[in-house]
């Protein structure tokens, strides 16, 4: 399979997992029953646009994120 590089459970006990295959270079996000696998590089160019989107909606939005 893989390693799980990060992994949280939401108040829903919804579980959320990153992991990561070395030997194929591929991320794989588990979103509750949904999996979405990337190659590495992908995945990368992903989280800096999330991070971005992330940035956007707390200067635009009420979310109290910690």
């Amino acid at each position: 399979m893989g390693t799980v590089m990060s992994k949280v459970t939401l108040p829903s006990n919804e579980l959320y997992k990153v992991i990561y295959s070395q030997t194929q270079d591929m991320v794989v996000l588990e979103i509750g029953g949904t999996s979405l696998k990337l190659d590495a590089v992908s995945f990368m160019r992903m989280n800096e646009m999330m991070r971005k989107a992330a940035a956007r909606l707390a200067l635009q939005t009420k979310l109290n994120v910690k």
